[in-house]
């Protein structure tokens, strides 16, 4: 049986993980090297200083992607802890506890978010986390600074520990997460029922998934602990998105009021969507407001129509709209969370989970267990990158499987 597949999977990469005690190397973290951080400084214009960074800063991109291993030894780069990918890896012992009800599980989970809480972002006076590394997005972003996103994800783990446990005091670090939402980010104001939020304190970055995350949590805490200015603002972050989704339902990575996207690879890509859908849902089921799950609907005909690929290897999410290769771990994930979220909302959701399950899993686990990070494609070979990332690949993975099975294992 699947079921039975899944679980060994899931215990097997548990054991790698805690081994190594959730610690490991991250796609960012030779990107936060001092010589990467300043090839990635270099401005795209004019065109002598476009040449400059490319010159510089292609022969490390491709180091990084055919030897990745060598490259983070070269700059010295050590396995670290990632708040993001602990809280997920919380997220993923919690679903395993409520599962099984075995209290080994959740006493992994509880020791996770004591680290989590030990681990805060220095300086601030609400909780929030960033990531162990220094990274480019524009601006330099030091080691440590918080970010919504990460902060977003140590929100859900919190969450869903209380729900599991009922303990006030995760209760109260996720009104402090809000807290931190609302007075350290920076917020712009669109119009009167519109704002986003910005993905750093440094920063005034219009990322539809980082306000979108933001808003869930907003509208969850507001709606239990009837925070009406929680509420307010949640719902004007959330009415962004949809001011800003377009004809065909998705949503572009920035936003139209700052229109950077010619500076990206891609404008829509597989996870980001996946977030931002399972955002939209989030705050449907926190605040009742239909129109959410509206977007929802629009959004999910898109994802299935153009991040979907079929062919005769099975069915694969394609990284960018009809583009499959590269195959990625995380864009695998999140595949699987979308379509065991929505299951027993939007039809087509189960289906699409069944289909992409047994494709991944057959595909991206390596012989030693782990999840490989990368397949990409060249000419008619194709290119596996089988190094470990701990947060991308294997705390994503962990915790969308262990939600899978969670689903299975109810009615749909």
């Amino acid at each position: 049986m699947i079921e039975d597949r899944l679980l060994s999977i899931i215990l097997r990469l548990e054991s790698l993980s805690c081994n190594q005690k959730y610690a490991g190397f991250d796609p960012h973290d030779v990107k936060g090297s001092k010589l990467f951080m300043k090839a990635l400084a270099i401005p795209r214009k004019p065109f002598h200083k476009n040449l400059i960074r490319k010159i510089i800063l292609g022969p490390l991109i491709l180091g990084e992607i055919f030897f990745p291993y060598f490259m983070r030894k070269i700059f010295g780069i050590e396995f670290t802890k990632n708040a993001k990918g602990i809280s997920l890896f919380a997220k993923g012992y919690l679903n395993l506890y409520k599962l099984t009800k075995d209290d080994k599980w959740l006493v992994k989970a509880e020791n996770l978010l004591v680290w989590l809480s030990e681990n805060k972002a220095q300086g601030q006076a609400y909780p929030s986390w960033g990531y162990p590394f220094d990274w480019d997005s524009g601006v330099d972003v030091p080691a440590g600074t918080p970010a919504s996103v990460v902060s977003a994800a140590a929100f859900d783990a919190f969450w869903t520990a209380w729900e599991v446990t009922q303990k006030q005091n995760y209760l109260d670090t996720c009104v402090g997460i809000c807290k931190f939402f609302t007075e350290s980010l920076n917020i712009t104001n669109i119009a009167d029922d519109t704002l986003c939020f910005s993905y750093t304190p440094l920063d005034d970055f219009q990322v539809h998934n980082a306000n979108l995350l933001v808003a869930e949590c907003l509208l969850k805490t507001g709606c239990k602990v009837q925070n009406e200015a929680f509420i307010e603002l949640g719902h004007k972050a959330a009415n962004f998105a949809l001011v800003e989704q377009n004809s065909d339902g998705s949503l572009y990575y920035w936003s139209s009021q700052q229109d950077f996207r010619n500076a990206e690879i891609g404008r829509i890509d597989h996870y980001h969507s996946g977030f931002e859908m399972r955002c939209l849902y989030g705050a449907w089921k926190a605040s009742g407001v239909e129109k959410y799950k509206v977007a929802l609907d629009r959004y999910f005909e898109f994802y299935q129509k153009h991040l979907i690929n079929r062919d005769s290897q099975g069915v694969f999410p394609n990284m960018f709209p009809g583009i499959k290769y590269p195959i990625d771990v995380h864009s695998c994930a999140e595949a699987l969370l979308v379509g065991a979220t929505f299951k027993n909302e939007i039809e087509q959701a189960g289906s699409l989970l069944e289909e992409v399950l047994v494709p991944i899993l057959d595909r991206m686990i390596t012989k030693d267990g782990w999840f490989r990070y990368m397949i990409r494609k060249f000419g008619p070979f194709e290119f596996k990158s089988n190094i470990v990332y701990m947060r991308w690949g294997q705390s994503w993975m962990f915790n969308a499987l262990t939600f899978v099975l969670l689903n299975k294992s109810k009615p749909s």
